[in-house]
């Protein structure tokens, strides 16, 4: 849904959510009966995409970007900057994430971990921002200071709940305790 354009195989679609393809193929017809997303057919590849044409396309997409949406799009406006080694959304969104109940965050807090020009990270978090239409806040510290423990501001974001953007790989990954 946050990018309709693209198609998918139900492959990728598993691989992209961390399930078994059955459950997403299912998931797929379950979508496609409801006119959410379109499917065809190229050899035996089942190819899906967002069904634009649907009248809930436009709010669904919206909800989507606003409610999963940050993770994704920081993630790639950060993946092509130098130095950016690890980075996490930390705060209120983070938590919405992880189901905890409250108000509606009203930016995002991102944690920058590593020696990245600062610029090329503020450009990118600008381009980012456009996107999701709200504010990004980003915080840098270096690796050794994610590490040494004596920074108040980096225990309490480690004490708490966060979403991870990159993995070793540098690829959006769920593994918030990777620095831990």
């Amino acid at each position: 849904m946050l990018d309709p354009l693209h198609e998918w195989t139900v492959t990728d679609l598993a691989e992209h959510v961390d399930e078994i393809p059955i459950t997403v193929s299912r998931e797929v017809a379950i979508a496609e009966e409801a006119g959410l997303v379109s499917t065809r057919r190229v050899g035996r590849l089942k190819l899906v995409t967002a069904n634009v044409e649907s009248p809930y396309h436009e709010p669904l997409s919206r909800l989507l970007l606003v409610a999963f949406g940050p993770r994704q799009i920081i993630a790639e406006a950060l993946t092509a900057i130098p130095g950016v080694v690890d980075a996490f959304i930390f705060g209120s969104w983070a938590e919405r994430y992880h189901g905890v109940r409250g108000p509606y965050p009203n930016d995002i807090d991102v944690l920058v971990i590593g020696g990245p020009d600062r610029n090329a990270v503020y450009d990118a978090v600008d381009a980012a921002e456009k996107k999701l239409g709200r504010s990004v806040q980003v915080t840098f510290r270096t690796p050794v200071e994610w590490t040494n423990g004596d920074d108040p501001f980096v225990a309490t974001v480690q004490s708490r709940l966060r979403v991870g953007l990159f993995a070793e790989s540098n690829r959006p990954s769920d593994r918030e305790e990777e620095w831990d």
